[in-house]
């Protein structure tokens, strides 16, 4: 924890309206994995001990570090057989 730098007040304040840390990481990353092209909060420190917490098991889950499951199995673990059509409808668009 002690090698990633402090994220400072804003991008911290910014974390905090993207994340829902009410909902787990995992259903997060079933939810919403698609919807990232780059994610790199994981590199930073912060404050809020329960957010930073947060942030580091959804970068596991996203980059498959520290034995954390798979976003397909995340997916069917969480998501509807109509949310799973959409999320592989969205994920054949092209950007």
């Amino acid at each position: 924890m002690g090698d990633r730098p402090a994220a400072d007040s804003a991008y911290e304040e910014q974390a905090r309206r993207t994340f829902p840390i009410d909902q787990s990481p995992e259903e997060y990353a079933a939810r919403h994995a698609h919807e990232w092209v780059s994610f790199s909060f994981d590199d930073y420190r912060f404050s809020d001990e329960r957010l930073d917490a947060w942030i580091q098991r959804l970068g596991d889950i996203f980059f498959r570090r520290n034995g954390a499951p798979s976003i397909h199995d995340l997916r069917r673990r969480f998501l509807t057989e109509e949310e799973l059509a959409a999320v592989a409808q969205r994920e054949g668009e092209e950007f």
